[in-house]
């Protein structure tokens, strides 16, 4: 059986793991944070285009928090 490293997963997924299992399949909780960076018309750009995702976006808010 193998550890778990706490830390480790923490630090790769931050605090967007104690969210999973929480949204229904298919769905992903945003942060709000994330949705008011979203207004801004390049950051909305880039995440269209596919140079950032909400997954992204969402750990860095919860870093900030």
């Amino acid at each position: 059986m193998s550890e778990i490293n706490i830390k480790e997963i923490l630090e790769v997924e931050g605090e967007v793991r104690k969210f999973v299992g929480v949204s229904p399949e298919g769905f992903v909780l945003v942060h709000e944070k994330t949705l008011e960076d979203l207004k801004d018309f390049e950051i909305w750009k880039d995440w269209k285009n596919g140079l950032t995702s909400i997954e992204k976006m969402n750990k860095l808010n919860f870093q900030d928090t």
